[in-house]
């Protein structure tokens, strides 16, 4: 990429220096002194100021002295009181403040945009609740080395979280009706306070396969 700098000025202050004589033509009060801002530019757009420039120009004579090159010793207080005292001009940082601005105006549009949905309210769409619905049951897969398993079933569902009991480890092909008493008798104190996220409640599902939806025979 080609990057177009230089170097520029801008006029910052003019003042009459009404006690001083002209060096050259004797008059006084006739000379004033105009200031101006070097910047560095970048693209042609000002980036930062790193000094200051001043001319004087006596009316009468029309005599004109920049301060690169030696002012009479009588010039140079009050020109350097005028130089002292010149404004600075906010568009020599042209190209820094447009910058912030578009920072700023890049975060206002992004809290004034529409919110995104959490990671806990997206769980809760599509497929991250696996279907999920209190009173649903589900079976584990077998427990290594045995033919055991346990079976779930959903006690409260919120935003974010699946709640559900579990029964301790079983044998023998599940009925309806020996579901029904196991998850009613074979379910260890505190185990109704079982809870998954539905994100992790839709990979033991979806994913992993850990639980099996359950539908009980006759």
């Amino acid at each position: 990429m080609i990057f177009i700098y230089g170097t520029g000025t801008s006029r910052l202050i003019t003042a009459p220096l009404p006690t001083t004589t002209c060096a050259h033509c004797g008059t006084r009060g006739q000379l004033s002194v105009t200031v101006f801002s070097r910047y560095v530019s970048l693209f042609w757009i000002p980036v930062f100021p790193f000094g200051k420039l001043s001319v004087t120009v006596c009316n009468h004579c029309k005599q004109t002295l920049t301060s690169k090159e030696p002012l009479p010793e009588s010039y140079r207080l009050p020109v350097q009181t005028v130089q002292q005292h010149a404004p600075r001009r906010l568009t020599n940082f042209a190209l820094p403040l447009l910058l912030l601005a578009g920072v700023v105006l890049i975060v206002v549009l992004a809290r004034l945009g529409p919110a995104r949905p959490s990671s806990a309210s997206a769980a809760t769409v599509g497929s991250d609740d696996a279907g999920v619905t209190v009173g649903a049951r589900y079976k584990t897969q077998p427990m290594a080395g045995t033919r055991g398993y346990a079976l779930l079933e959903v006690t409260r569902l919120t935003p974010d979280t699946v709640y559900y009991k579990t029964t301790t480890g079983l044998l023998g092909k599940p009925t309806a009706a020996s579901v029904a008493v196991a998850l009613r008798d074979s379910v260890p104190p505190g185990a109704e306070r079982a809870r998954y996220p539905r994100a992790m409640w839709h990979f033991l599902v979806e994913g992993q396969g850990m639980f099996r939806p359950f539908v009980a025979t006759e």
